[in-house]
């Protein structure tokens, strides 16, 4: 039975023709010789003819041909993608120190008769001691308990500005490290507010690794000892993650006792851990949610040890004395995330397609979304022996439906499984830290076709100083501001600003996120270019503002509304036009005392003085290189309640 190909068009040479030269006369009065000796008559003949032949040629493009055409511009379709969610156990006291192995499994049940199957992503060991206490020391003491424990607030552990020694402490109700010698954190970073860091290319892990360096430490027996960091999915709070600390490690015993054993004043918990800025260089100062025990992440996936598969077709079953080509055989699960493939015990190699496979190439091709796999024909690809039995182990899962709801129904699959010493999985409750996220269905031809063009469309060279404006900005991994480029003697220098909150005057790049950016482009520009990436020069200023408010206002602190209204003109960001500082824009006073004029409170507006460390000043306006951006280090604010009568908005 052959296919049932579409029809673009199902107009024939004929109908062609004879649909052109009826428009003749609506082009041209004086053509009026439609015979076929005209000149004009056979081009029209010779075009109808080209259009029947590529109108037929383009109905035998099938699906096979656009997947080809994908794979020729180095492209494939995505496969399904699952979902993951956060979870938390709680666990009963004789539960502590119980080690739940990665790969748990676990069922979701998620509106009427919806059961969705997930499995733990790492091993856990559990603790029953809970985060009682956050305390922040970054030159003042600050208590985040409350914080910690509520939902919809976040806060900065190492304050505003983080310095070198800066520390958070995280008190427990008891000893974490009491029946084992690790302790998992969960680390909720608060991004709602942040942009999406540029996505890391499928092939790749982000390149960027902070230039900070923290230090962690246990307060055992009335001293600070090192706790070893085994695992760290935060990349040092730059991100929600794990962070999986050690105790007595013995490369660490050196160090141990070393630290002063001070606590802060309003310590009230039993047992203390800290985290201490040995080397700072946030470009965002870490900003969480909370930090909680027995968290771990779980995936809408479901792992198969070992199954047989059966075939797809009447004829592939039936075969018992010889072999069968291009035989097919199903998965009883789909779509499938991951797989090996064995025949007779021997394993064989996934390939895209069989056009560079021979004839005894052990290989096989496998459709994710239909949850099948395809054998060669005997040319191209081996044909599996007569009577063999193919088997697989699998990971299948996936797709949009895995992204249940915060309210689902989490416990574990088998209610009579144990762990350790006898414990009851019907004892552990699990808590959903918020709703299932990231599941995507696989994605088609057409959606690929679409996604190509998007990616064409954006510049994958650096040859025009617009292209590394850009190319600079997509830096994966990196949440990035705004970016300049300044060309001089052939030399191309990047400015970049890293994206920070509006309360952050001086948002500056560390050296690994210059390193980053400049490795991203160093693969993307031309040999013979010389680029040079760097971060804004940054001017300080110091403004004093006098003059007058008015009476409504003289005791309504209208001093920060001033302040905020500079800072906010200037800040390279947000200032200026909303769009940033211009960067080598030189501060007109004028222009400033307009800004300042413009708060409710403000009358009018005597004198403005500026210092500035590192620019030029005028007795108009303050000067800065083409690189330079403003920080306002201080404003003094000196107004005076107005003497004139009657001033009101």
């Amino acid at each position: 039975m052959g296919l049932d190909l579409p029809e673009l068009d199902d107009r024939e040479y004929e109908a062609l023709l004879d649909q052109a030269k009826k428009l003749i006369p609506a082009y041209s009065d004086e053509w009026t010789d439609f015979n076929p000796h005209d000149p004009g008559i056979t081009i029209l003949e010779v075009l109808a003819w080209l259009t029947e032949t590529h109108t037929y040629q383009l109905d035998q493009i099938t699906e096979e041909h656009r997947k080809k055409y994908l794979q020729l511009l180095g492209y494939r379709q995505r496969p399904p993608d699952s979902a993951t969610a956060t979870i938390r156990f709680d666990v009963p006291e004789r539960f502590a120190g119980t080690r739940l192995p990665a790969g748990t499994k676990l069922a979701v049940t998620d509106g009427i008769d919806e059961r969705y199957r997930f499995e733990t992503d790492r091993p856990l060991v559990v603790t029953t001691a809970r985060v009682d206490s956050v305390i922040s020391d970054s030159g003042a003491v600050s208590n985040h308990s409350e914080a910690n424990d509520a939902s919809g607030t976040y806060y900065r552990p190492f304050g505003r500005r983080v310095e070198a020694g800066d520390t958070v402490y995280i008190g427990f109700d008891h000893d974490p490290f009491a029946s084992t010698d690790r302790l998992t954190l969960h680390v909720d970073y608060h991004d709602d507010d942040l942009p999406t860091p540029s996505p890391v290319a499928d092939e790749q892990h982000s390149p960027f690794e902070p230039s900070v360096a923290l230090a962690w430490e246990h307060h055992c027996d009335g001293s600070w000892e090192r706790l070893a960091v085994s695992t760290d999915d935060t990349n040092s709070f730059y991100r929600s993650g794990i962070i999986e600390l050690v105790t007595d490690e013995p490369e660490l015993s050196a160090e141990a006792n070393s630290s002063p054993s001070t606590l802060p004043d309003t310590a009230t918990a039993s047992t203390w851990i800290r985290c201490r800025v040995d080397r700072p260089g946030y470009e965002i100062p870490p900003q969480l949610d909370g930090i909680r025990t027995n968290v771990v992440t779980a995936t809408h996936a479901v792992s198969v040890d070992h199954e047989r598969l059966a075939p797809v077709s009447a004829e592939a079953e039936s075969v018992t004395d010889s072999q069968f080509d291009n035989q097919m055989y199903r998965f009883a699960n789909s779509p499938v995330l991951s797989v090996t493939v064995y025949v007779d015990g021997e394993r064989y190699t996934e390939v895209p397609d069989f056009d560079a496979s021979g004839p005894e190439d052990r290989h096989y091709v496998l459709d994710r979304t239909a949850g099948r796999v395809t054998f060669g024909d005997g040319f191209n690809g081996a044909v599996p022996p007569t009577n063999s039995t193919v088997s697989a182990e699998y990971v299948y899962g996936g797709g949009e439906r895995g992204n249940v709801s915060a309210a689902a129904n989490w416990q574990l699959d088998d209610p009579g499984e144990t762990f350790g010493a006898e414990h009851a999985a019907r004892e552990i409750n699990i808590t959903p830290l918020g709703p299932a996220t990231g599941g995507t269905d696989g994605e088609t031809v057409t959606e690929a076709l679409h996604r190509i063009r998007r990616d064409l469309d954006r510049p994958a060279r650096a040859v025009t100083t617009a292209d590394y404006r850009r190319l600079a900005a997509r830096t994966p991994g990196l949440r990035i501001g705004r970016t300049h480029v300044a060309v001089d003697s052939g030399r191309a220098t990047v400015i970049v600003v890293p994206y920070a909150p509006a309360d952050i005057p001086s948002p500056e790049p560390s050296a690994a996120f210059l390193d980053t950016v400049r490795e991203y482009l160093r693969e993307r520009t031309l040999l013979t270019d010389r680029v040079h990436v760097t971060g804004p020069q940054y001017v300080r200023l110091e403004i004093t503002v006098s003059g007058e408010v008015r009476q409504q206002y003289a005791q309504s602190g209208f001093e920060s509304a001033i302040t905020d209204a500079v800072e906010s003109y200037l800040h390279p960001l947000y200032g200026f036009d909303e769009n940033g500082w211009p960067l080598g824009r030189p501060l007109e006073r004028e222009a400033l005392g307009n800004v300042i004029e413009s708060v409710d409170a403000v009358a009018q507006v005597s004198d403005i003085s500026i210092t500035a460390h590192g620019g030029t000043s005028t007795d108009d306006r303050v000067r800065i290189g083409e690189m330079g951006l403003f920080s306002v280090e201080r404003v003094t604010v000196d107004m005076h309640p107005s003497t004139q009568r009657g001033d009101r908005l």
